[in-house]
């Protein structure tokens, strides 16, 4: 077994067959980015638990940090975020570093908000990327995918909590409420006991004086699915 010194040295001379069997070139490799000094990840003088990186990851987030550091403002930077979300979706200092870009760059940000659907559909939990989708529409002032994309992703997992905050954002912000009754219904139907469905029907009527027709119509309908369903508890509430 070699010592400490004779491993790092063979790990540079092949980190990018180590790092990636299919052909990945670590930034510290290309000769591009030679004019970038990376920055390491800084866990101050005596970490207690020092966390081993993959040598991609810990190559990508170096090079991040310095242009983070540096604003550069140009179309590698750019991709790198792509990849640094990529390795950690998860990343909130990635994704407004990604959004400062976009702006500067003045990129297409329809071709951004189908990358970022992407994204959403490998990791539909993710609050990082659902804001970055939310920070998108707003940029366009232009909704007219979101109903119809949180109601794909609310298909898989009719629960998801950030997509039903993002369409519960979207029908408040551009008053999108028409056929949303219907939505929630058809959700009901196939299961009764979906909370996040009647809380979205409850979020619907919040804004609007419940009395009259409306009561009515509501006083009767939750009668019905409880006769259903006497145990209920989402339609007692």
């Amino acid at each position: 077994m070699a010592g400490g010194g004779d491993q790092d040295a063979s790990s540079s001379s092949s980190s990018s067959a180590e790092s990636d069997p299919g052909g990945h070139i670590l930034y510290r490799d290309r000769p591009e980015w030679s004019d970038v000094s990376p920055i390491k990840q800084d866990d101050g003088p005596d970490p207690i638990v020092r966390i081993a990186y993959d040598p991609e990851f810990q190559d990508a987030f170096d090079y991040f940090r310095a242009i983070y550091a540096s604003k550069e403002v140009s179309q590698r930077a750019l991709e790198l975020t792509r990849e640094a979300a990529e390795l950690n979706s998860a990343n909130y200092t990635v994704w407004h570093h990604r959004r400062f870009l976009l702006q500067s760059l003045k990129s297409d940000l329809r071709e951004e908000l189908a990358y970022v659907r992407g994204v959403i559909e490998q990791s539909p939990k993710n609050y990082q990327v659902w804001q970055h989708r939310r920070v998108l529409v707003e940029w366009l002032n232009d909704p007219s995918l979101e109903q119809r994309f949180t109601e794909m992703i609310l298909s898989h997992d009719a629960k998801n909590y950030h997509a039903w905050q993002h369409r519960q954002w979207v029908v408040a912000t551009f008053e999108l409420r028409d056929g949303e009754l219907e939505f929630i219904e058809r959700l009901l139907e196939d299961d009764i006991r979906n909370n996040s469905a009647w809380n979205q029907r409850f979020f619907l009527l919040a804004n609007v004086p419940i009395k009259g027709e409306v009561l009515e119509r509501e006083l009767k309908f939750t009668m019905e699915k409880i006769k259903k369903v006497p145990g209920n508890e989402s339609a007692w509430n």
